[in-house]
């Protein structure tokens, strides 16, 4: 039964360090997400790159599971989060902890759709909140947008993500 066990632990994820799954829930898709937020703003002042900050619901609705499914996990989009910014993770359905302090910091409605924000080393806004950027393509522009205006280059790759949205289930 033991052997059952262990077989089944490595079918279904296995464990990392810490006692958490090494899976993603589906709603924050294939990112390798941060989740110590001055441990983020200490790594931007270090690397100039801005932190990219995602609030999610998890587990979430329907929405938040397509978003996560579709967008999140886009190769070029999960690239671009992890290499030109400081990727952070925010459950908005927490009323409590970190989670709760972040929303109410940035005034973050909880239970909400998700939203990501762009920030600097300082935790204030690259660019302006906007919300419903549900697509590939407006994430990716939103992505360039807070590039440029971190006065950080732009991948061509991004920009080429930006051009063709290729899988956000809203440019359907």
């Amino acid at each position: 039964m033991r052997v059952f066990i262990i077989l089944l632990m490595f079918a279904v994820g296995g464990t990392a360090y810490g006692g958490e799954t090494t899976k993603n829930p589906i709603e924050v898709g294939d990112v390798r997400w941060g989740r110590d937020f001055d441990g983020a703003l200490g790594k931007s002042a270090e690397t100039g790159k801005p932190v990219l900050v995602l609030f999610q619901e998890v587990p979430g609705c329907a929405g938040c599971r397509k978003f996560g499914r579709e967008v999140l996990t886009n190769p070029a989009i999960v690239k671009a989060i992890e290499n030109e910014f400081i990727p952070m993770l925010v459950y908005n359905n927490r009323t409590s902890g970190m989670d709760w302090e972040l929303l109410t910091l940035y005034e973050e409605p909880a239970w909400n759709f998700q939203v990501i924000r762009f920030l600097n080393a300082a935790g204030n806004e690259v660019i302006p909140r906007k919300d419903r950027v549900w697509t590939t393509r407006g994430v990716a522009s939103r992505m360039m947008e807070a590039l440029t205006a971190a006065n950080r280059p732009v991948p061509q790759y991004l920009k080429a993500l930006a051009e063709t949205g290729q899988g956000g289930w809203a440019d359907r």
